[in-house]
């Protein structure tokens, strides 16, 4: 009874004060009169009755034009597009409902030219309502990368050296790929898409109601490229890397190569887009930790150090398809198939010893050698299918998202004395297949200067693991050991009801919406029979308002509820033997972390590029920790936890400006005070921790002729505070030249990743915890200086500037 009040209060809040405006409106298709095609951007000028222009537009994708929101009288029009003669229509009388003109032919010029080029740039950052826009291509550093290597660049995204993305300083947020979320965490859905097919990144600071509110920290939008223009595009990119300059006394030496292979076709009613990729991107490295703990009144010491290096690579196939039914129809067919594994080798010394406190006397002291193999790998599918119906003011969207992810992998753990002398080995093995299904409704109603939008989505995830640890002392036989072992089943279910409601005058636009939402999750485990449930109702307002000033100033204000929601590694209280010196594992009583968030912002659009700053706050209930306890004297418990609350208070800004015709400037910097606070695990003292954190991106890209560029990239992010500690500062600077061939048509490009020239930390991250019974610090070092050659080839171009032969006279006869 209470949900339904719920959803009652919701909907009436929408659409209670629905009013239909008494005014007309024309609307029509353009097409090519000889194939029946429609035209794309033909120029559309609507006359009043003494023939005066008074409005104007271009038409869409689909050759659709309206004019809304007109006066009863008289119009005309008139229609205009290269190549072709010009329309005029005169005589359009229109009253108070919408004049559907139907189709208008036009017709080709006698004499048409044999081809049109138009040169132009597209702006690499726009500001919008809810979001920002970057363009790929601003970002030359990631050509033969992937996705994760174009996110990194962006003003409020930090990658530490394991991979981690955090945006606006939060390490949750939701990723989408063409508008539609994904089941899978973000560093591992990033990395299977190719950056050579990505567009664009539209990163959404402030989500509205028709969204998934999952992820504090908002919504990254990869928008991968699709055809233009009627035809068949081929891009080829080729990438090798260099021998490694650096030496960690490595086992093997490290690979890097790959490829990826992109088509884009359109013809008529039919879209499609595909591509293919593999990347063997492998990393060099090395750890130095120092970690001791205390138990009663013996203190441990365990400091170490040795190879962390990591063999990796993943290749996978995207294809798109759109086809257009009718006019006023659309479906929708992607599919993503993709292979991901990753090896990380840690063979490292151990100095052990033990002393009593209050004597000082030494107990004992233990040299070894500790060799840990872990494996991760994993295929991941994807089906999306949606259809769209338009139908005067009103659109209606049905979507379906299935996603399967067969993921496993295990450890290897060796402890050897005196060079060769195995005192134990373990071996833990898990398999955690995962199976996702999203449904969305919506129907879209054109109100008055706005469009009021309401919805239904249901997202429903299962995973079933299986984890087995065993164990040989010396020469003995491998035991399993029950305590680390075991096997669970976790579900999640979410349904969601919202409406909103987008307006926009002049100068001023503004989106409200709400969101009601009932949560459900279950996690089993099957071998001790315990069950976990935890569900809750809540409601996700959210509201944003954009003013265009003058002098080419604009200005925000947004506010919005979200939640980050645990996944299922956090929730798995199966211990895993991570290394020797550490136990993970998960807590199934972990909270949902709860945020509210506000931000402001203003936009200067200058000549060639723009400026913009962004002020934010959000205060975040059960903010969810990692942290480490003391399992023995050796062995620390690195498990998940929620804190009490914590704080971000934020300034972000960011710009890209064309100063000289030569150079290209793109800045970003996020700057922020982060605090939090509470109790952790069982340790009685209260724990408190804040500081200010900057994140800085840059890049440059010298034009020094129309086939020579050079681009540099730096990211920076200072140290952070944790809520028993803190992550080191992290630096990798980058620079790429680049030389482009036919008319760009061909490019080779070099990179140097990661330069260090001298002994300065790049691409090094130290991560430092203590309590009152412990204290442990490592410093993870990353290969540096790595040098990577790109060619790209893109076929279409090439055949155009070399003008191949083909049939004359065949051709004519065929």
């Amino acid at each position: 009874m209470k949900r339904a009040l719920i959803l009652a209060i919701l909907f009436f809040f929408f659409h209670v004060l629905q009013i239909h405006a008494q005014t007309g409106a024309f609307k029509g298709v353009i097409r090519d009169s000889t194939d029946k095609n429609t035209i794309a951007y033909a120029s559309v000028s609507l006359l009043d009755n003494n023939l005066q222009v008074i409005a104007g537009q271009v038409t869409d994708k689909d050759g659709r034009f309206s004019f809304p929101k007109l006066s009863t009288g008289s119009y005309a029009l008139i229609i205009k597009f290269i190549g072709y003669d010009q329309k005029k229509i005169t005589e359009l009388y229109v009253d108070n409902k919408q004049i559907d003109i139907g189709i208008v032919y036009l017709k080709g010029h006698d004499q048409l030219l044999d081809e049109v080029q138009v040169a132009g740039k597209v702006a690499m950052q726009q500001h919008k309502i809810d979001r920002q826009v970057y363009q790929a291509a601003q970002f030359q550093n990631a050509v033969g990368g992937t996705a994760l290597d174009i996110v990194k660049n962006l003003p409020a995204v930090s990658v530490d050296g394991q991979g981690n993305i955090s945006v606006r300083g939060s390490s949750g947020f939701l990723v989408l790929i063409n508008d539609k979320p994904v089941v899978l965490d973000a560093s591992t859905f990033l990395q299977q898409i190719a950056a050579n097919d990505v567009l664009e990144v539209e990163y959404i600071t402030s989500p509205s109601a028709k969204y998934d509110p999952d992820g504090k920290g908002g919504i990254l939008n990869i928008k991968t490229k699709k055809a233009t223009a009627d035809g068949l595009v081929w891009l080829l990119n080729m990438q090798a890397g260099l021998p490694s300059t650096g030496d960690y006394d490595n086992v093997a030496a490290q690979k890097r190569y790959g490829g990826d292979l992109s088509l884009y076709y359109r013809k008529g009613k039919f879209d499609f887009s595909g591509s293919a990729n593999y990347l063997r991107n492998d990393n060099a490295g090395f750890r130095e930790g120092d970690v001791y703990t205390i138990i009663d009144n013996k203190q441990t010491f365990f400091p170490s150090a040795g190879e962390r290096s990591f063999d990796k690579y993943n290749y996978g196939v995207r294809l798109n398809t759109s086809y257009q039914i009718s006019e006023s129809q659309q479906l929708d067919l992607g599919l993503l198939a993709s292979r991901k594994f990753q090896d990380r080798l840690a063979d490292i010394y151990y100095n052990n010893r033990a002393v009593d406190i209050q004597s000082g006397q030494e107990l004992y002291r233990l040299d070894y050698f500790n060799s840990n193999l872990q494996t991760k790998q994993g295929e991941f599918y994807l089906l999306d299918l949606s259809y769209k119906l338009k139908v005067d003011k009103h659109d209606f969207q049905v979507g379906l998202i299935y996603e399967h992810a067969n993921i496993y992998g295990g450890t290897a753990n060796s402890n050897i004395v005196s060079q060769n002398d195995t005192t134990q080995f373990t071996q833990n093995t898990y398999r955690n297949p995962l199976d996702g299904l999203r449904l969305n409704v919506l129907y879209g109603l054109k109100w008055g200067m706005g469009k009021l939008e309401s919805g239904y989505q249901f997202r429903t995830d299962k995973q079933r693991g299986t984890f087995d640890y065993l164990s040989r002392e010396g020469y003995g036989p491998l035991v399993v050991i029950p305590e680390f072992s075991g096997r669970l089943n976790a579900t999640n279910q979410v349904h969601a009801l919202y409406s909103q409601y987008d307006w926009k005058r002049a100068a001023v636009s503004f989106n409200l919406g709400l969101r009601y939402e009932y949560y459900e999750r279950q996690l089993n485990l099957l071998h001790t029979g315990e069950s976990h449930p935890y569900s809750i109702h809540q409601l996700y307002p959210s509201f944003s308002l954009l003013y265009e000033l003058d002098n080419n100033w604009s200005w925000k204000v947004a506010a919005s509820r979200r939640v980050q929601r645990n996944n299922n590694f956090e929730l798995n209280p199966i211990p895993e033997r991570e290394h020797s010196e550490t136990l993970e594992q998960g807590d199934p009583e972990l909270l949902p972390e709860f945020v509210t968030a506000v931000e402001t912002g203003l936009v200067k659009k200058l000549g060639k590029g723009s400026l913009f700053a962004n002020l934010y706050y959000q205060h975040m209930k059960n903010p969810i920790q990692r942290v480490n306890a003391v399992y023995a004297d050796t062995v620390l418990n690195r498990v998940f936890t929620n804190a009490d609350r914590a704080t971000r208070v934020g300034l972000e800004i960011g710009g890209d400006m064309k100063p000289l015709s030569w150079l290209q400037l793109n800045l970003g910097a996020n700057i922020y005070q982060y605090a939090v606070e509470g109790t952790v695990l069982n340790y009685s003292n209260y724990h408190k921790n804040k500081d200010l954190v900057y994140v800085v991106n840059v890049g440059n890209q010298f034009l020094f002729s129309p086939t020579w560029s050079m681009t540099m990239n730096v990211n920076y992010t200072s140290k952070r505070p944790t809520v028993q500690g803190w992550d080191s500062r992290f630096i990798t600077p980058h620079l790429s030249i680049k030389k482009s061939f036919y008319k760009g048509a061909f490019s080779a490009q070099l990179q140097w990743q990661n330069i260090e020239l001298g002994n300065w930390g790049v691409n090094e991250q130290r991560i430092t915890t203590t309590g009152n019974d412990f204290y442990t610090t490592t410093n993870y070092v990353y290969e540096k200086n790595i040098l990577l050659l790109n060619l790209n080839l893109n076929l279409h171009k090439l055949n155009k500037v070399l003008k191949l032969p083909k049939s004359e006279f065949g051709e004519k006869e065929f």
